[in-house]
């Protein structure tokens, strides 16, 4: 993808601050880190897949094991970690090039990591969307 500045950061064509590297993956700092003091990893796949599902297994199977091996060395230094990753704009997908966000936390590092309100099913919800649910896997 041409238009895409993770490809061109892949390519080299725009300067990172790279972490790791390996035939399938790439992971580098993130510019405008989440955290002050870890900083935050992106991990992605060298070729271009805008969601999750649109990878191939294997290329999957390497982007797990970097993220992985990434979170071990950040879990190192890092009280905790979040690891985010978002599937189009509506939440929260701002690169259409599928990846990761490693980011290590620390005790009050006033980070808010998206939250939720729980919800309750009315009677009955639960079923219906379990079914709905597994007639599309």
């Amino acid at each position: 993808m041409e238009e895409c500045i993770f490809c061109k950061i892949i390519k080299g064509e725009i300067k990172a601050a790279k972490i790791y590297e390996d035939r399938y993956t790439y992971a580098f700092l993130d510019i405008r880190p989440a955290s002050k003091k870890g900083g935050h990893t992106l991990v992605l796949p060298k070729n271009h897949f805008e969601l999750i599902t649109d990878i191939p297994e294997i290329e999957l199977i390497a982007l797990s094991k970097t993220i992985k091996k990434i979170s071990k060395a950040l879990l190192k230094f890092g009280e905790g970690l979040n690891i985010l990753q978002n599937n189009k704009k509506v939440a929260g997908q701002y690169i259409n090039h599928l990846h990761f966000h490693l980011i290590p936390r620390f005790k009050n590092d006033s980070i808010s990591i998206e939250k939720w309100e729980a919800n309750e099913y009315a009677k009955g919800e639960i079923e219906k969307l379990q079914e709905k649910i597994k007639l599309l896997i």
